[in-house]
């Protein structure tokens, strides 16, 4: 399975503090099935970490996985929230898109601007796929899901958190997780991981869940074939 979001870079986020918890992460990870890991830190970055810093310490971290025997290869992305500037900061590539492929993550406030609809089709103008984050456990797409259908219109993706399908968080986003996975607007489902304990770097049940309730075709899609085509800057497969 492939992992396109995943907060496993120690020190820059919210996500491990060290080293040591970043590499339990990826002992957590490989025992699960995961063979690569997109890690995806939040952007605006951690103490003002730049690009570059960003990726000098995924290098740091794959050198020590080496050394650890773990297998699971890493690439670098970022969890970019919504703000005027981002076209602009990607397109400088001052944010990292997945593996430097056209895909990137964006992350939508709670309340969700007007305009949003405008900036994703202004950043497809540019090239650029956006891949929404968590939108189940966005309460703005919750308690407006028709907006979930405005935006795919505009060519927006859908990331769904695996714990959010296992039921790991209310029983809110769990309704609305199998409710758009039903509708079949689902794209990916990813970790979201943050540490080795609770939100931990584990899809294997997600995947058991989306193969019960859509089917083999469905659940290879969502987790190996699309998450692939995006490491490989390819286009990926939609529902028609």
């Amino acid at each position: 399975m492939i992992d396109i979001h995943c907060h496993i870079l120690p020190g820059v986020d919210d996500g491990p503090p060290d080293m040591e918890t970043s590499i339990r992460m990826l002992k957590v990870a490989a025992g699960d099935g995961i063979s690569h890991i997109v890690a995806s830190p939040h952007f605006p970055f951690k103490g003002g970490h730049s690009h570059e810093d960003i990726r000098i310490v995924l290098e740091v971290l794959k050198e020590r996985a080496m050394q650890e025997g773990i297998t699971v290869r890493l690439y670098l992305g970022a969890d970019a929230r919504l703000s005027i500037e981002l076209i602009e900061l990607i397109g400088m590539k001052e944010i990292p898109t997945i593996s430097n492929s056209r895909y990137f993550l964006l992350e939508l406030p709670e309340v969700i601007p007007p305009n949003v609809e405008r900036f994703l089709f202004d950043v497809r103008a540019k090239g650029f796929l956006p891949v929404i984050t968590h939108p189940e456990r966005n309460y703005g797409l919750l308690s407006r899901p028709e907006r979930v259908t405005a935006f795919r219109e505009t060519g927006a993706l859908y990331q769904l958190t695996a714990m959010s399908i296992t039921g790991g968080f209310d029983d809110r986003i769990l309704w609305f997780s199998r409710f758009l996975l039903k509708k079949g607007v689902v794209d990916f489902v990813a970790t979201d991981a943050h540490d080795p304990d609770w939100r931990r770097p584990v899809l294997s049940r997600a995947y058991g869940e989306v193969l019960r309730m859509c089917g083999e075709r469905e659940a290879r899609r969502l987790f190996f074939e699309n998450p692939l085509a995006v490491l490989e800057d390819r286009q990926i497969d939609t529902p028609s």
